[in-house]
Formats: C-alpha cells, structure tokens, sequence
C-alpha cells in the first residue's frame, strides 16, 4: 500500500526472450539501458533499449567462442569506463572481461582459461580495483587492475572447493565470505598483504553464504540445502560473526539468494530457492532492556 487512496503494483513492463539465463546485469549510460544476458545455453547477448519508451532488443552476441558455459556475471568500472566479467564453468571456456568499444562491450581480456570458474566479485583494496574468482579446480585466484589490465596477485590460502564468494566492508576492514558445499564456508579479512583466514562456519550443502547491510547491522546468512539456514551478525568489538537466527521452521529449500529490501519504514530479507518458494521475511526489533 501506499499513502492514503493510493495502491502501490508491480506490472509486468517487458519480457527478455533469452531463455537459460544465469545472470542478468542492467547498466544505464544517460538514456540507455544495456542488459547482459549470460545464458547457459544459446550464447550469450547483450540487450539495449536506445531510450524511454523503446523496447529492449538483442544487438550482439557475446563472446560466442570464450564464454561456453557462463556461471556468474558482474558488473565493474576500470579506468573511469563500464566492463562486465563474465565467469565461465566449462572445460573449454575462459572466464572474459569485456568492456565498452563504441556501440558493444567486446572482449578486452581472457582470465584464468579452462579452470571451469564458478564465480567472480569485484571490489577495491587499497584504492586499485581487484577481481577475485572462484574455481572448481583451485583455490580462489585474486587479480588487481594494472596497466590496463588484470594481473594476479595472489590466491586465497586455505581455501579449497569455494563455491562463490562475496565481500563487506566493515570499520575499514574488507572481509570475504566463501561458500563451500563440502566442509565449512569461511570468513577471511584482509591484512594489508593477503587474506587470512578468521573464521570456519559449518555449511554442509551450502550454495550462499551472503553478507547484508541492515540498518546498522552487518548481517551474513547461510543457506543450506540439508539444514536450517543460519543468520549470523559482525560483532565489531569482536570483528567476529556471532550466530543470532535460524530461518525456519519450515526450512529453507535449496536456498541460492538472498536480498534485503526497505519498504514504507519496514524491512523485508527475500529468500530465494532452488526447490522450494521463495519465503519473504519481515525483520522485528526486540527491546532486550525492558
């Protein structure tokens, strides 16, 4: 609902005809709206709507020889221009990043060729844009922007079988949250020099391990396709995740995503699943000092 007489919807504006996607990123440049479109199958497009009131339709096709069977798709500024990296999971395929050349983004870079990456994140260290990917061949491989292009840095110890991963900031420090589907996913903070490894959190079946900003807290949440997906919350004194919430009964699943979305003063955690329907929760406040 709205204010008073006033009925807030969603309708339906378009439909992208782009069957298999694993991930969709929009991006406006002034009145433009590009769409990627990484498909598992049928290649991968780009997607353009020229202006207010026009349709979106495909321009060009992506990579068609490189990405053969993209998992993961992010989107990042190099150099004061737009790119996408796009993580690609087949033998044969390379994990690319493309970037605006007039009308198209086009390939700049192969990454990381035939080490079947399952997911990228992208954020800042020290000022320099880097570019951390995740493989089901090695640990995760960290690159940093140099020269015009993505060098390699380092690789995360201790950090075999990551599934995906995901950054937050807090007090200054960058930590990292690695999901892993066998064994503990993992919570490391970087020290200057490298990542190091701060805290192992049980996650049998997990395929999300995903940091959220609420309100004033710094939330992580663990999904589980076995168990009750946990909630934990950043102890800043501590600099430590501390449980605080199982979502359930009923559980969870095949949890694969989670968003926070505040709405006419409340706030709403979406959980998307696998398996299962999507459960919409609502956050409460419990005065603990009454």
């Amino acid at each position: 609902m709205g204010g008073a007489g006033i009925l807030l919807r969603f309708r339906l504006e378009e439909e992208l005809s782009a069957p298999s996607v694993v991930s969709c990123k929009p991006l406006v440049l002034g009145l433009r709206l590009f769409m990627l479109a990484a498909r598992l199958w049928g290649g991968s497009q780009l997607w353009v709507r020229p202006g207010p009131g026009l349709r979106l339709a495909p321009t060009q096709a992506l990579a068609p020889k490189r990405l053969l069977r993209p998992n993961d798709a992010e989107l990042l500024w190099l150099d004061g221009q737009p790119c996408f990296v796009v993580a690609d999971a087949s033998k044969a395929g390379s994990t690319t990043l493309l970037c605006r050349d007039g009308p198209g983004f086009y390939p700049r870079q192969s990454l990381h060729a035939w080490h079947r990456d399952t997911d990228a994140e992208a954020f800042e260290l020290d000022g320099r844009p880097h570019l951390l990917l995740a493989s089901a061949s090695q640990r995760p491989v960290l690159f940093h922007w140099s020269g015009g292009r993505f060098e390699r840095r380092t690789d995360i110890p201790e950090a075999e079988d990551v599934y995906a991963t995901r950054h937050f900031r807090a007090s200054g420090d960058v930590f990292l949250c690695l999901t892993r589907y066998i064994g503990d996913s993992l919570v490391m903070r970087w020290d200057g020099s490298m990542f190091r490894l701060l805290q192992q959190l049980p996650s049998r079946g997990a395929h999300v391990f995903q940091p959220l900003l609420i309100g004033r807290d710094q939330l992580a949440i663990l999904g589980s396709d076995f168990a009750f997906s946990q909630v934990f919350r950043l102890v800043p004194d501590k600099g430590l995740l501390e449980p605080l919430q199982e979502l359930g009964p009923p559980a969870l699943v095949a949890p694969r995503a989670f968003a926070h979305i505040a709405m006419a003063g409340r706030r709403f955690l979406f959980a998307a699943c696998f398996k299962g329907p999507t459960q919409i929760y609502q956050l409460h406040e419990l005065d603990l000092s009454a």
